[in-house]
């Protein structure tokens, strides 16, 4: 125990002297910090950590302290951690703080930073420094934290889970995976798919245990560029926000979520909900957006349409399953089957807002806000 506190203390005063010879410095070291590591090797990696975040925050991320192993993934991990900091005052900067370092395996280490400001937490992050040839590089510890998990490449898809996968689903949509970058004329992408159970589990396997802009979500699923999916509710079907990735090399920016959200419930699926393990399909929501026009003589399609109200909860399918984006399938699929996929990429190309939105469908197929009531109704009853 002597001992022990000895060494913290040394360690303590030691990086003390070296961060504060660094004016840059983007983190503190915490007051109890303890490493069984050696001075030495401490201090290197703590100034390594320091200019990595110095890249990071002035957006030029210096490569060579990143591991070349999984190098888009950990390129894309360490870009995103700009941003927790925010640096318009002094008084709203989450400042960083090493709390624990500590050896792994094969001359690598698990350090974890929290982000506060005061007594507010902004993030939590684990991630590992590699020893090699006397240089620290760093990445993401997902590898580590799945290690024993298994993998199944199916197709275009390369799974990572703890357990089992519903390979028929994964298959649906592998091939769904092909249809949308054949019918978009895009090349066709290949994935890693996590399974995860929620979206908590999706950013801890990452090594972000805490982050205060996406606390408490759970049914999102989550994106890692280029090829990297957390998929969440240990759904295999991705593909409602796959379809939204090939669609932006088609239009930009500039997104109709209008247009894009009925595309990816047609071609893809729904979303994900916090109580139903797998994202509907749309061919399991028209009925139910049938019935209930049935059941309520009084609802007009241009009002679900505009107001987006909460309908499709009476059969348990409540928001984030929007009863817009339900319309606006059925919508994209008489313009595709009208159009064909032109149809569909001039609306995924047709800009911003609502009112964009209906003048594409107008120019397409002819519906408009006088006739969709009508319009609509005999395309959900044709069906």
């Amino acid at each position: 125990m002597y001992n022990m506190r000895v060494k913290t203390i040394t360690i303590s005063i030691l990086l003390a002297i070296s961060l504060y010879a660094n004016a840059q410095t983007q983190f503190a070291v915490a007051e109890k910090f303890y490493s069984s590591l050696s001075d030495t090797l401490t201090e290197q990696i703590i100034n390594s950590l320091d200019k990595l975040l110095i890249s990071i925050d002035n957006e030029k991320l210096d490569t060579t302290l990143v591991s070349n192993e999984n190098m888009d993934f950990n390129r894309n991990f360490f870009a995103d951690l700009k941003g927790i900091e925010q640096k318009d005052t002094i008084q709203k900067y989450f400042r960083g703080q090493l709390i624990n370092l500590y050896p792994i395996e094969n001359k690598q280490y698990l350090l974890t930073l929290a982000y506060t400001k005061g007594n507010e937490i902004g993030r939590i992050l684990t991630f590992l420094a590699k020893g090699n040839n006397g240089k620290i590089a760093f990445a993401s510890p997902i590898q580590y934290n799945t290690k024993y998990w298994k993998s199944a490449k199916i197709g275009t898809l390369t799974y990572f889970f703890p357990d089992t996968i519903d390979t028929k689903r994964a298959e649906s949509f592998n091939q769904k995976n092909i249809a949308m970058a054949k019918k978009l004329g895009l090349l066709l992408q290949n994935w890693d798919v996590y399974m995860c159970r929620n979206h908590q589990e999706a950013l801890q396997i990452q090594g972000c245990f805490y982050e205060f802009k996406r606390n408490g979500l759970v049914n999102r699923g989550d994106i890692v560029d280029p090829k990297t999916l957390f998929s969440v509710m240990n759904d295999e079907d991705f593909s409602h926000d796959v379809f939204h990735i090939y669609a932006h090399k088609i239009r930009g920016k500039k997104i109709n979520w209008t247009a894009e959200e009925g595309i990816a419930y047609l071609w893809g699926n729904s979303y994900h909900l916090a109580n139903v393990a797998k994202a509907p399909e749309q061919r399991d929501l028209v009925p139910l957006l049938r019935q209930y026009i049935q059941t309520h003589k009084d609802v007009t399609l241009l009002d679900l349409f505009e107001k987006n109200p909460d309908v499709l909860a009476e059969y348990g399918y409540p928001k984030p399953i929007q009863v817009k984006s339900v319309i606006s399938g059925i919508i994209c699929e008489e313009i595709e089957k009208q159009k064909g996929e032109e149809g569909i990429i001039e609306l995924i190309k047709c800009g911003s807002g609502d009112d964009n939105f209906f003048q594409s469908i107008e120019n397409l197929i002819g519906i408009n806000r006088d006739n969709f009531n009508v319009e609509v109704k005999k395309l959900i009853f044709s069906q």
